[in-house]
């Protein structure tokens, strides 16, 4: 069996792009799961959510099945900045460790050292996007009339930023 063929580069814009769409659309489809363990690490031991699926139906049965969506604004968002800069950003890092002139195959730990690099600067940017996530997951269901704490993502980073730091 051959190796890959190398074939030409993508351009930073296209693998970040692809990484982006690519990420964006597991997020769609497992944060309905990924709400409600967020719930049931929550309520600690005991409660009215039993089981991850039980968690969804009782999700669904009193909030509506959107609120099993309930994040995935902040969601998009973390998954185009960390999807698309971990992989978009990882042949720049590598060609960076290795330099111009480089030929060949990249020593592992150099690659190693590209994957820890990009991971490293992807999660630094997109931390605070999880904990909106979190905290707009975690929000229940409201009484008739009450306020929602985090109305959208982009006012939930304004409102934690001016009122935690």
């Amino acid at each position: 069996m051959s190796p890959p063929s190398a074939g030409p580069q993508l351009p930073f814009v296209n693998l970040f792009a692809a990484s982006a769409i690519s990420a964006c659309t597991a997020e769609a489809l497992t944060l309905p799961l990924d709400t409600a363990k967020v719930r049931l690490q929550l309520q600690g031991g005991g409660g009215k959510y039993k089981g991850l699926l039980g968690t969804c139906l009782t999700i669904a049965r009193e909030e509506g099945a959107a609120a099993l969506w309930k994040g995935l604004e902040p969601g998009l968002h973390r998954q185009v900045m960390y999807g698309g800069l971990r992989i978009g950003l990882y042949d720049p890092v590598k060609q960076f460790f290795v330099g111009k002139e480089h030929v060949g195959d990249v020593p592992l730990h150099l690659k190693v050292a590209s994957g820890l690099t990009t991971g490293a600067i992807a999660i630094t940017v997109a931390s605070p996007t999880d904990l909106v996530k979190v905290r707009m997951q975690s929000e229940g269901k409201k009484h008739p009339g009450e306020p929602k704490n985090y109305p959208n993502a982009f006012k939930a980073y304004g409102i934690i930023r001016r009122e935690e730091g």
